[in-house]
């Protein structure tokens, strides 16, 4: 009986004559939201995680920070054996803020020396061409701001570092661009270059170290071995989330303000749920009374119809959702290109995640929900009697 109950009104909804066009209306409209949410987050998913990904390739996912550390000390070396055990792959660099001159055009520079014989994973291959390291790697936007081409003779200066003649002179130092590198993100190639690490200690005179970065490993088992060392070599470990909070917040905040924005246009799906129930409900009386006569209690019959509103609601949700899933598939898969050359991504990048499709099912569902059930409570209050609408009939 329960299920008959239920495929009655469920086919009287979508094949009745006299059905109801605006629940209809809701309904494909519970489906594009629970769609449009699934997509839109899986396509803003795979450019946020696109950005981030293109920095950890650059700046790793963590770094050792320490206050220039010399090359040789004991205590480090027994760090990189403890790395070295665990497999954790790491890079030591010296990472200085110079001024860097070709001519007339002078631009501030972060510049990291690198040990070219073991070098970071981005310069190791750029299109299976390994990048020359030989000497200064300039960020594409870099060498643009300051004219550069392929073998233009550099000057590095450093106002931290003097010299005293007569005055105090900014040490300086030359040398010449052997490669380019392009993160695509301006914040790195507008600013970074990389060099040989024996250039920079000639220039500071120094053979230190001030950082260790990792581009894969467990960043637990990276504190743990630093622990003891924390504060004979004040050494801590800064995770790439932590450096770039700002840019995290952001990026949450981003997502969720688009929440917020779908929550508040599922809002307007809530107003036809409610006109369209108030509708359905008004017109089936007479059918209500038709199972109420063929023995099923009134009880029964308002729990099995709110159930229905409930089940449509889950049903339409989950439609859409799965049609979201099958667009963003088809759209990864065949990686068509849309974007127009100015774009960082000519393929719209995607990121499927069970957690987004839920939250694309939820929010509609949830919205559903609770004026489906706002719209019961008023038709149960009628408290309408089934003889009255037979009465009516004769």
């Amino acid at each position: 009986m329960n299920s008959s109950f239920l495929r009655y009104f469920f086919s009287y909804i979508f094949k009745s004559k006299t059905r109801q066009k605006l629940i209809f209306l809701a309904i494909i409209g519970l489906t594009l939201s629970s769609f449009s949410l699934t997509v839109l987050q899986g396509i803003m998913g795979g450019l946020q995680s696109g950005l981030i990904q293109r920095s950890q390739n650059v700046l790793g996912s963590g770094y050792l920070s320490f206050k220039n550390i010399d090359l040789q000390n004991s205590e480090l070396q027994s760090i990189f054996d403890e790395l070295q055990k665990e497999n954790i792959p790491y890079y030591y660099e010296l990472e200085l803020e110079l001024m860097i001159q070709n001519k007339e055009y002078v631009s501030p520079i972060i510049i990291h020396g690198i040990d070219t014989d073991h070098p970071p994973p981005f310069l190791s291959a750029k299109k299976d061409i390994a990048i020359d390291t030989s000497n200064i790697v300039l960020g594409g936007d870099l060498a643009r701001a300051l004219r550069a081409n392929y073998g233009s003779k550099i000057k590095v200066t450093s106002p931290a570092h003097t010299d005293f003649i007569f005055e105090e002179i900014p040490r300086q130092s030359t040398s010449y661009i052997s490669d380019f590198f392009s993160s695509e993100l301006p914040e790195i190639d507008s600013l970074h270059g990389w060099v040989r690490l024996s250039f920079l200690h000639n220039l500071v005179r120094e053979q230190t170290i001030n950082k260790v970065r990792f581009y894969d490993g467990d960043e637990d088992k990276i504190i743990q071995i630093i622990q003891p060392y924390q504060n004979s070599l004040d050494v801590e470990y800064i995770s790439w989330e932590s450096e770039h909070s700002t840019l995290v917040w952001a990026l949450n905040l981003e997502t969720r303000v688009m929440l917020f924005i779908f929550a508040s246009m599922s809002l307007l799906i809530g107003i036809c749920i409610t006109s369209g129930f108030l509708i359905f409900y008004n017109k089936i009386k007479l059918d209500l009374a038709s199972f109420w006569i063929m023995g099923m209690n009134r009880d029964k019959i308002y729990r099995l119809i709110y159930i229905l509103g409930q089940l449509l609601s889950v049903l339409f949700c989950l439609i859409g959702a799965g049609l979201g899933l099958v667009f963003l598939y088809l759209l990864d898969s065949n990686q068509i290109m849309i974007m127009p050359e100015q774009f960082v991504e000519r393929n719209i990048p995607v990121k499927f995640s069970w957690s987004n499709t839920f939250v694309a099912f939820i929010i509609p569902y949830t919205v559903a929900s609770l004026f489906t059930f706002y719209t019961f409570r008023i038709f149960k209050k009628e408290q309408f009697s089934f003889l009255t609408q037979i009465r009516k009939l004769s």
